[in-house]
């Protein structure tokens, strides 16, 4: 899971070094829950105003954390990506869409998958692990309000309702708030 995490800081990294200071992205940060599936969502990222006309797209690194996911291993990190609508007013109702892709990492027994999982030239001991990798994506809808405060801080309520990759059953109405910063 760190190295997807890694991939997923590394795009931001770029997307930031493309932009150009007078127009840059607005860096977000921000959390949601979901009461069904008994999930919470960091997520950290940059917003970039006007990529479409009244329209802003946006990029976050995201975790994902919900024992309905995975019950062993429930941390899930991945990339969020959308659009909203955007009006220059301080205070606006918005829509939006967007993906999320993401994975989990765990340890699982290899002690029969006939493969000598830890170079030591014995294969299938009992104690043997090897590391499992499950994907997960969903899309979703966004609605929600937009305040900005001041020439450079805004905040952003909001409610996603994510469609699940793992089924109906993990589908779920994600509300959050997030904060973020930047110049204009």
């Amino acid at each position: 899971m760190l190295h997807f995490i890694y991939r997923c800081l590394f795009v931001i990294c770029l997307l930031t070094n493309f932009a150009h200071a007078d127009d840059s992205p607005h860096f977000q940060i921000g959390t949601m829950y979901a009461e069904k599936i008994r999930g919470v969502g960091l997520y950290a990222g940059f917003e970039a105003e006007e990529i479409l006309p009244n329209a802003s797209g946006y990029i976050d690194a995201t975790l994902l954390i919900s024992d309905a996911y995975d019950a062993e291993q429930p941390v899930f990190g991945g990339v969020s990506i959308g659009l909203r609508t955007a009006l220059d007013v301080p205070l606006s109702p918005y829509v939006g869409a967007g993906l999320y892709v993401g994975e989990n990492e765990k340890e699982v027994s290899a002690s029969h998958d006939k493969i000598d999982n830890d170079h030591n030239g014995f294969i299938d001991e009992k104690w043997e692990t090897t590391t499992d990798n499950q994907l997960m994506t969903a899309v979703y809808p966004e609605v929600g309000f937009h305040l900005q405060v001041g020439e450079t801080f805004s905040i952003r309520m909001m409610g996603r309702y994510m469609v699940s990759s793992f089924g109906r059953s993990h589908d779920d109405w994600f509300y959050g708030l997030s904060f973020a910063f930047g110049h204009d």
